[in-house]
């Protein structure tokens, strides 16, 4: 079975993108990215690789989306205490995505518990305690 290791983020501000992931989730530097292409950095959690890129051209970001795009949908991280989890993002810049997403108001999607917020670039960070469907 193939296993998730490397999710990509466009972003016009690499530093403050990749900062808020160090400061709010607690990733770390694993490399950074300076080519034709692309700059930023490399951040793991020790078992996926997060790219935040700026594109340098249209050509170049067309290739991992469309010109000019930033984000993803959104990302989930399964952390080991929400309350604590919660408290380091929220200081780190976050925002609830929406009045359901605040603690005590937490909605329950099928099988996965999670609390929604907003990161940089509008990008929507997923908490879960408890995982989801199809993870350990």
């Amino acid at each position: 079975m193939a296993k998730i290791r490397h999710i990509a983020i466009a972003t016009h501000d690499p530093e403050a993108t990749a900062q808020f992931y160090k400061d709010g989730l607690g990733l770390q530097d694993a490399g950074r990215v300076a080519n034709d292409l692309a700059e930023g950095y490399y951040l793991t959690d020790g078992y996926i690789n997060l790219a935040i890129l700026k594109f340098k051209d249209d050509f170049a970001a067309a290739t991992e989306g469309a010109p000019r795009y930033t984000g993803v949908h959104h990302i989930g991280f399964q952390v080991d205490d929400m309350t604590s989890a919660e408290g380091q993002i929220i200081q780190a810049g976050a925002s609830y995505r929406s009045e359901g997403d605040k603690p005590g108001q937490r909605a329950e999607h099928s099988a996965n518990v999670e609390v929604k917020f907003v990161g940089p670039d509008g990008v929507t960070v997923d908490l879960s305690q408890t995982g989801w469907s199809g993870t350990d």
